[in-house]
């Protein structure tokens, strides 16, 4: 079973220094952990939903408008990549796979979190995709309780310059921290903190949690923060407890296994959300993440309120293993187009030209 070297960490100790080596050793951990283990939570996102099937849509297919706008640009549709990973060869190689394909596909791509790459800048060409893919819109990301360990404004200031990025992300990963041998746990004051950064840097912010979801109570606090967008990351996807819990020892492990289904859907987070966003107070685009599987979930995701869906699982499997014969890049695309065909013949078979028309074609079905 995969685990850190050289550290005790049944006590789930906090005070182990995150040195750039040992983050180093972490995201090859993440990765080799992704990549061969069943690391998702149970669940099906969005699947009491369904659609009034359209038999006579009166509409051509080569028609449909995928497009959808959010933080001022335009992208070929609502889909965005989610942060990952960065920081070691293995990443930066999904990361440029991952990035010429979001490129033509014009959508948007996250990072994984870059706290490495401000603890020593010799991480920098690890992260920067911008190098093979200059016209791709790019998404920091830095966790929000590193603010609370020396992580500052001006850190991300110059993170957004150096990677010439679009907007910036913060995580949430409470659970996370928890179960990670070194994770860091004091989260006090963080919105404080989050509200400074929104309203001071340049580019769009965005919260995201990573995989328990965000509550109607805590997406209020995020709006009135000045966020510019909120990624509900819910559970029915990667579950970081039990990626956390298979670095860890039996405790950890069992740790992990016990909160791997910590949280609220995707589903249920989006509706809690969106509700509000009647509200213009509270009326910031919301990001659907979590166990996003094809285009037809993409498609119950708008109907219900997001303006983008996060996808990174089934990205990260096409970069990192490949169908015989394929490229990275070539695996990568094949993914991403079966994403955009599987939204196009939802839309079409719902009979809903374009984004904003699917919101009228989704009933629940009654138990």
């Amino acid at each position: 079973m995969p685990h850190i070297k050289n550290h005790k960490h049944s006590k789930l100790l906090s005070n182990i220094e995150d040195t750039p080596e040992l983050m180093v050793s972490r995201k090859n951990d993440h990765i080799r952990i992704c990549k061969t283990e069943n690391i998702e939570s149970d669940g099906e996102p969005f699947s009491q939903f369904h659609f009034i099937p359209e038999a006579l849509p009166e509409i051509d297919f080569n028609d449909l408008d995928l497009t959808q706008n959010f933080l001022n640009k335009s992208f070929a549709m609502p889909l965005l990549v989610t942060g990952m990973t960065g920081g070691v060869d293995k990443g930066q190689e999904i990361n440029e796979a991952i990035a010429l394909a979001a490129e033509k596909f014009n959508i948007p791509m996250g990072l994984g979190s870059q706290k490495m790459l401000i603890k020593d800048t010799k991480f920098k060409k690890l992260f920067d995709v911008r190098k093979v893919a200059p016209n791709l819109f790019v998404i920091g990301n830095i966790g929000a309780v590193s603010l609370n360990y020396g992580i500052t404004l001006e850190d991300i200031k110059r993170l957004v310059d150096d990677l010439e990025l679009g907007a910036f992300a913060i995580h949430l990963n409470a659970l996370q921290e928890c179960i990670q041998p070194e994770g860091e746990r004091n989260f006090s004051k963080l919105l404080t903190k989050i509200e400074k950064i929104a309203r001071s840097l340049h580019v769009p912010v965005i919260i995201k949690e990573v995989g328990s979801g965000i509550s109607s109570e805590t997406y209020q606090k995020l709006v009135s923060a000045g966020v510019a967008a909120v990624d509900v990351g819910g559970k029915g996807g990667t579950s970081w407890s039990a990626i956390e819990g298979l670095r860890s020892d039996k405790e950890g492990q069992r740790l992990g296994d016990l909160f791997k289904n910590w949280g609220m859907s995707t589903d249920d987070s989006l509706l809690c959300c969106s509700r509000l966003k009647n509200d213009l107070q509270y009326n910031v685009p919301l990001i659907a993440t979590g166990g996003i599987r094809n285009g037809l979930q993409v498609a119950k995701a708008v109907a219900l309120g997001a303006s983008m869906v996060g996808v990174g699982l089934p990205l990260f499997k096409a970069a990192v293993s490949p169908l015989a014969g394929e490229t990275p890049l070539e695996s990568v695309e094949r993914e991403l187009n079966f994403f955009r065909k599987s939204l196009s013949i939802t839309m079409f078979c719902a009979g809903a030209l374009n984004l904003t028309q699917l919101n009228s074609r989704i009933v629940q079905k009654v138990p």
